[in-house]
């Protein structure tokens, strides 16, 4: 009993997984559904599958002005012995994101070698998401936030 209340109470703390156990899709559960936030006159809206077959599939767009402005294919897949973020922006090219660091709340996926973002993450906040990409852009470093709150799938 007394090594279950500690397990709990390391989760609770957010010490990172690889402590217990090696991330999988299944940890990022708490994702699946749709997401909704603002930023400006933007809209923007992530759509989760729930995780199977080692994959969790996602759908994000933002609309301005009634336009979609940007849309982007994604998905957490496991592979090569660990979990990655793998985005196709615009429909283009996919690209790997291995996972660097996780908590049971925040996921932190790197790839130094990408033009910008090098690292994305998604973090639940209460019964909200914060996903923010960062990195270093034409010599500078930038990061963006995206606040979402989870809302009804139409």
């Amino acid at each position: 009993m007394k090594r279950i209340t500690l397990m709990l109470l390391l989760l609770a703390l957010g010490l990172p997984l690889q402590a217990q156990t090696k991330p999988s899709v299944a940890d990022l559960f708490w994702l699946s559904g749709c997401w909704q936030g603002r930023q400006g006159t933007a809209v923007i809206e992530e759509i989760w599958s729930k995780p199977a077959g080692t994959t969790m599939l996602g759908l994000g767009r933002t609309v301005r002005n009634n336009r979609t402005v940007s849309f982007e294919f994604m998905q957490f897949r496991e592979q090569n012995g660990t979990l990655a973020f793998l985005p196709q922006p615009q429909g283009g090219a996919q690209v790997t994101f291995p996972l660097k660091q996780s908590t049971v709340a925040k996921f932190t996926f790197e790839n130094l070698n990408h033009d910008y973002p090098q690292r994305v993450s998604y973090e639940r906040k209460g019964g909200q998401l914060l996903a923010s990409i960062e990195g270093t852009e034409k010599g500078k470093f930038s990061r963006q936030e995206f606040v979402m709150r989870k809302v009804r799938c139409n």
